[in-house]
């Protein structure tokens, strides 16, 4: 590899972690509810080794100069992940192994010239270059893991992680016009969109909440009563 791919070393260990407590994962546990609203943990951990295949693919097609599509349509992919959730225990930590280390392979197998290439999520869709794809990965990676609810939680993730979600949700939340300010209580950060409640708490905990994850039980309000956000993508 000619490149330094944007994230790899630090999504490499996320991953290792992640598939530690899959490992750990029984046939009670994976049947079991996880954070997502209507999902098992065992639709968790087939989802994130299909989004390792989906961004292989667009890594493959960034190298042969072509704008890759993680998946071929919504349906398909939705019905991989219905699918793959049934599978046993053991099934479904071997294919995330397995699907891990393809995304892995391809990235290394990047090189610099390829990193501009366009993909995009959808055939047909709005497209970014394929450098952001390492962020999107470690994301998919840290944000599932602690949707497994199996003991890894938003407290485990590396500060620049945190970091760099409260920053990602801030211009999301900017973009959409939705007001609010908050303060970390760890950090002595404070981050606003507009004129509007401010929530307290620390950097972690906030970062859960913006992400739709939890109901903030740890976070306090001005206003008394947490603002809606809506879903996050």
């Amino acid at each position: 590899m000619d490149t330094d791919f944007p994230h790899l070393d630090e999504t490499v260990l996320a991953t290792a972690r992640f598939l530690e407590t899959v490992g750990r994962l029984g046939e009670e546990d994976v049947r079991g509810p996880s954070v997502l609203p209507g999902w098992t943990r065992a639709h968790v951990v087939t989802h994130v080794a299909r989004n390792a295949d989906a961004l292989s693919n667009v890594l493959h097609a960034a190298r042969a100069g072509e704008t890759g599509s993680m998946y071929p349509s919504q349906e398909e992919r939705d019905a991989d992940i219905e699918s793959g959730a049934a599978r046993a225990p053991h099934e479904l930590l071997e294919d995330a192994v397995a699907a891990c280390g393809r995304w892995h392979q391809a990235a290394n197998q990047l090189h610099a010239a390829d990193l501009e290439e366009p993909m995009s999520r959808l055939p047909g869709g709005p497209t970014q270059p394929v450098r952001r794809v390492g962020m999107m990965r470690r994301t998919e990676v840290e944000v599932h893991h602690a949707d497994l609810d199996a003991g890894y939680t938003a407290e485990d993730w590396p500060a620049d992680f945190v970091a760099a979600l409260m920053k990602r949700r801030h211009r999301e939340l900017e973009d959409s016009g939705v007001w609010l300010s908050w303060r970390t209580t760890d950090t002595g950060e404070r981050w606003e969109t507009g004129p509007g409640p401010e929530v307290t708490g620390t950097a972690a905990a906030l970062v859960w909440w913006l992400l739709g994850r939890g109901t903030g039980e740890s976070l306090a309000c001005s206003a008394g009563r947490l603002p809606e956000l809506g879903r996050w993508a």
